[in-house]
C-alpha cells in the first residue's frame, strides 16, 4: 500500500463507482483523484475565458466543494451538469467505464495485472508508461500483452513515485492498486484514443490539456491549454506524426504515445510542465 491509500483510505478504484453528494458522504482514494487532478488542471489550462474553477482541498471526502468542482468540470466540456461522476465525466478525466472502454476492456485498474496478462487495460497500462521515459523500457507501442519489458517499465515507474514522495509500494512488477492511483495521478494521457475535427466527434478531457502541453513544448502547438481537441491541436498532432515517421492521421493512440514517450525523457511522477502537489495534505501521513 502506497502512501495515497493510506491518507485518503480507503481505497476504491477510480471509476468503479458513481460519486455524488449524498449523507453519508462519499470517502476515498477515488474522491482524492478526482480533486487531485482537478486542482493540477486549474494550474496547468489556459483556457480564453479564464480558469473553469478554484482549488478545492484535497481531503478524499465527497462533499458540496467537490460536487461544484464536477460541476464545473461538467459545464466545461459540455457534459450534462448534475455533479454526479459518472461514465462521461470520467471519460473527461480518460478513464473508460462501462461502454467507454477504447481498447475493448476490463476496465483499467478493475483487475491486478502481471506477467501474461493481456487485454484492454494493459494497453492503457503501456499507453500511460509510454507517454515518459518508460518508453525506452517498453521499447515499442502498447500491444496489450503484458511480458517482462511491461515489468521493467513498471519497477522504473514505482521507483520514481517512491522518490517523489509517495511511498509503500511494494517491490515487485505488479500492478495493483497503489500502481493505479500513481498512474491516475501521475500520468494524464494513454486511457483512451483522443481524436477530434475534421474527421472524427471531437475528444475533449484533461488528458488532451497533457498532449497539448507536450506539443507545445515540442514548439508545435500555440494555442490555449484548454483540454479541447480542436483544429489547432489535429494539426499540431499531424505535424507531430509526420516528424516522427508514422501514420499522420491525427489520432493519439498506441503508436502516437509511444513517440511521444521517445519524446520526453521525464518522470511520470514530474509531468511536462504539470507541477504535482506533495501527496500528503499538512499534518497528515508521514
Amino acid at each position: 500500500m502506497a502512501l495515497f491509500e493510506n491518507t485518503f483510505p480507503p481505497y476504491v478504484a477510480f471509476g468503479s463507482r458513481m460519486l455524488f453528494l449524498r449523507s453519508p458522504q462519499q470517502s476515498g482514494t477515488d474522491v482524492a483523484v478526482i480533486q487531485a487532478v482537478y486542482n493540477v488542471m486549474l494550474k496547468t489550462m489556459k483556457p480564453p475565458q479564464g480558469p473553469i474553477g478554484s482549488r478545492i482541498a484535497l481531503d478524499g471526502v465527497f462533499g458540496p466543494e467537490t460536487k461544484e468542482a464536477v460541476m464545473n468540470i461538467q459545464s466545461y466540456f459540455g457534459l450534462e451538469v448534475d455533479g454526479v461522476v459518472g461514465a462521461q465525466t470520467y471519460f473527461a478525466f480518460g478513464q473508460g467505464v462501462m461502454g467507454d472502454t477504447t481498447y475493448g476492456g476490463p476496465v483499467y485498474g478493475s483487475r491486478q495485472l502481471s506477467r501474461g496478462d493481456q487485454g484492454g487495460d494493459v494497453t492503457i497500462l503501456q499507453n500511460r508508461l509510454n507517454c515518459f521515459r518508460y518508453s525506452t523500457l517498453l521499447k515499442g507501442p502498447g500491444d496489450g500483452v503484458f511480458g517482462p519489458n511491461t515489468e521493467r517499465a513498471i519497477l522504473a515507474f514505482k521507483h520514481d513515485s517512491e522518490k517523489n514522495g509517495d511511498r509503500g509500494f511494494p517491490n515487485n512488477a505488479i500492478a495493483g492498486f497503489g500502481f493505479y492511483d500513481a498512474t491516475w495521478l501521475y500520468t494524464f494521457a494513454g486511457g483512451r484514443a483522443i481524436w477530434g475535427p475534421p474527421d472524427h466527434v471531437q475528444r475533449n478531457g484533461f488528458d488532451v490539456v497533457f498532449i497539448q502541453v507536450f506539443l507545445k513544448n515540442q514548439g508545435l502547438y500555440s494555442g490555449y491549454i484548454d483540454g479541447y481537441y480542436g483544429s489547432k491541436t489535429h494539426a499540431a498532432v499531424h505535424q507531430f506524426q509526420n516528424s516522427e515517421g508514422i501514420t499522420a492521421d491525427g489520432i493519439v493512440g498506441p503508436v502516437t504515445f509511444y513517440h511521444i514517450g521517445l519524446n520526453n525523457p521525464q518522470n511520470a511522477s514530474s509531468p511536462v510542465a504539470l507541477s504535482w502537489p506533495p501527496p500528503v495534505p499538512p499534518g497528515l501521513g508521514g
